[in-house]
């Protein structure tokens, strides 16, 4: 285990040279957690080896089973379900979010929520997150250090993983989250060379330590597991021990070995309020009437030594048969016993097999430890992470995603609090991330994000520049000023829902839901790429789609002409019917008549003819002959435009307007151009 970073005398506050620490009272406290948690301590070592699949037969218990002939057998149903119960985790986990705590530090949570995901990015969150919870279910304690490292181009913030094994508190705190703990830290066996090169002042008084056999060969009772495979090296290692103190004016910090003081002062990592802040973040799942810290391997414990005890008996009593006789029906009962071991044996007796001789029947027995044993692996079951939150209960193959998800949330309901407590130690570990943000980030910096697309984009913090208008530096993204609600964003599982919603819109048919809805309820990564690819392969090809808009308007065209020859046919017609009329309007004129001596008879005048018949004909027959036509029409005229004034409009009651207003007026008679006198019939 490595070391926690020293704080930099840079870093504390200028109180810490007046800071004395007690280094008796510390090395008392530090005995008093190892007796009054010893009890703890040897739990969490069962545990850990139960999950292991290394502790769950004794060493007695398995040389009793032996001598027996019975094998020690076991089925490790505790290890599934802690692993379950982190993947649980890692599938509820959520980003940190920053929220403005005024209306102008609205773009400042937006950089602050960008800061903190980097942090987690550079720092591995996720697997030291899971490693967190792992320890905390199995051994009871999980805990991460929250601190600042030396970066390439700068200070950055760091989170490491803490072996829980390592940690100690106060052995008075019971509340998960350590929040009422006085003290708390580390201890590990350290390589002398190491403490040499990490504390050259103290190099002397460290091999002073070694000398002395009292500091340099006992061994924790955490370490004693470990005995055996230090035994070479125990004469060059030296325990460290790294105190957290909380006082009234904040958390001190001292590193010592036995009776020699290492290093000491206020704690340079600074909290939200702006008070010396501890840089170690733990919880617990549960803690007893007694203070002791545990997981849930603890009520699974007693379900699962006994289902290892009965499949163990059952499998014993399988394999193994008895044998009654009455005395004098055998003649070598030693060379009876090995022939009933055999598989193909031959056994002779002079007895009534059954009856004075036989097989000793076990099968109620059996049929007695296999019910049992299929309650203890029923009740294991049922316990922790049951079948209704796997999603494997009975039926689950037809039933509907909403009947899967209330499945699961009645599972979850028993795990509630210790997903609570989970979940309110990352968020202390968050927030304890954006107060040592805000400290190490304060020169110039960039960062790199990932839009939706997937597309780097870079964010400038501690930005400086001047503004040509007024010539006055103007900062910008400064991490120091934001001030931000660290909150984490908790979202409702719908992807069982969305893939019962999927399943029916796919049975509606190939053509019935468009594929982007499907992509967008499937999990499919890249989306956004998918519907690119989509609209590209739906696109129709330039070279087509012009082709296809040439026909369209040959089409038109064509159209029109045709409307157009049919409107010149129709008014030809309208020409010849009109002229019919004016011819039979006129009165014919009477033929010259001449007497007997060749001389012309005069004649009554010819009468006029009749215009008011031909107007009215006329007028019942209108001509367009020179407008525009149709196909002229549709290449030239502008789209209606509404009328400017309201007034303009229609009103009710008003006659509608002609349908030929906006061609030119007629300069003669009503309803058309003139006509043409020989066409009309007019001489």
């Amino acid at each position: 285990m490595e070391v926690s970073m020293t704080p930099s005398t840079a870093l504390v506050p200028a109180e810490a040279q007046a800071f004395t620490p007690d280094l008796g009272r510390y090395r008392k406290w530090f005995t008093a957690y190892e007796t009054n948690k010893s009890d703890e301590i040897q739990e969490q070592l069962v545990h850990e080896a139960y999950y292991n699949s290394t502790g769950h037969w004794t060493e007695e218990e398995a040389r009793k089973l032996r001598i027996r002939g019975q094998a020690p057998i076991f089925d490790n149903r505790i290890a599934r379900k802690i692993d379950f119960l982190v993947g649980v985790e890692q599938r509820m986990r959520r980003d940190p979010k920053g929220y403005p705590r005024t209306p102008n530090d609205e773009q400042s949570a937006d950089v602050a929520t960008a800061g903190m995901r980097y942090a987690c990015d550079i720092n591995r969150w996720d697997f030291v997150g899971s490693g967190g919870t792992h320890d905390g279910l199995v051994r009871g304690i999980g805990v991460c250090f929250v601190g600042i490292k030396q970066g390439m181009t700068g200070p950055d913030p760091e989170i490491k993983s803490v072996q829980s094994d390592r940690f100690f508190y106060d052995p008075r705190s019971k509340r998960p989250d350590f929040e009422d703990a006085r003290y708390m830290g580390l201890h590990l066996w350290m390589d002398i060379d190491d403490a040499k090169e990490k504390w050259p002042d103290k190099a002397q008084q460290l091999q002073q330590v070694i000398d002395s056999v009292a500091a340099g060969g006992i061994l924790s009772r955490v370490d004693q597991n470990q005995e055996t495979a230090w035994a070479e090296f125990e004469s060059r290692r030296v325990r460290v021990v790294e105190f957290w103190e909380k006082t009234p004016r904040g958390w001190t910090y001292c590193y010592f070995v036995g009776e020699v003081m290492l290093d000491g002062g206020v704690s340079p990592y600074l909290d939200d309020e702006g008070k010396p802040d501890c840089p170690y973040a733990a919880w617990s799942p549960y803690v007893d009437e007694r203070g002791n810290r545990y997981g849930p391997i603890r009520s699974m414990k007693p379900m699962q030594d006994e289902a290892n005890h009965r499949r163990s008996k059952a499998l014993h009593l399988f394999t193994t048969k008895q044998l009654h006789f009455r005395r004098g029906t055998l003649e070598d009962v030693d060379k009876t016993r090995s022939e009933l071991a055999k598989p193909d044996g031959m056994i002779e007796h002079d007895g009534d097999w059954g009856n004075e001789v036989g097989i000793v029947d076990h099968s109620m027995d059996v049929a007695g430890q296999m019910q049992l044993l299929e309650q203890a692996q029923a009740s294991l079951e049922n316990l922790g992470p049951n079948p209704g939150l796997i999603g494997k209960g009975g039926g689950v193959a037809d039933q509907s995603g909403r009947a899967i998800l209330a499945q699961r949330d009645s599972g979850m309901t028993e795990l509630s609090p210790v997903f609570e407590r989970n979940r309110d130690w990352k968020l202390r570990v968050y927030r304890k991330l954006w107060s040592r943000i805000k400290q190490s980030w304060t020169a110039e910096k960039w960062i790199r994000i990932t839009d939706e697309n997937d597309a780097p984009q870079f964010i400038g913090l501690n930005q400086y520049n001047i503004d040509p208008q007024t010539g006055q530096a103007v900062s910008q993204n400064v991490v120091a000023m934001i001030d931000v609600d660290i909150i984490m964003e908790e979202g409702p599982d719908v992807i069982t829902m969305n893939e019962e919603l999927l399943q029916t819109l796919s049975q509606l048919g190939p053509n019935a839901v468009p594929p982007k809805v499907l992509i967008e309820l499937s999990n499919a990564p890249n989306k956004e790429r998918l519907f690119k690819m989509i609209d590209e392969a739906t696109q129709p090809d330039p070279v087509v789609q012009q082709m296809q808009q040439r026909m369209a308007r040959l089409e038109q065209l064509v159209q029109a002409s045709t409307v157009d020859k049919n409107v010149a046919q129709s008014e030809l017609y309208r020409a010849q019917a009109a002229a019919a009329l004016l011819t039979a309007s006129t009165p014919q004129q009477q033929k010259p008549m001449i007497d007997k001596m060749g001389n012309a008879i005069p004649q009554a005048p010819a009468p006029m003819p009749n215009l008011g018949i031909a107007q009215q004909a006329l007028q019942m027959f209108p001509f367009h002959y020179a407008q525009p036509t149709i196909e002229q029409y549709a290449e030239n005229a502008s789209p209606p435009q509404p009328p400017a004034d309201p007034d303009d409009q229609q009103q009710p009651g008003e006659p509608l307007p002609q349908q030929n207003a906006a061609l030119p007026p007629p300069s003669g008679m009503p309803g058309g151009l003139p006509v043409n006198p020989q066409i009309a019939g007019m001489q």
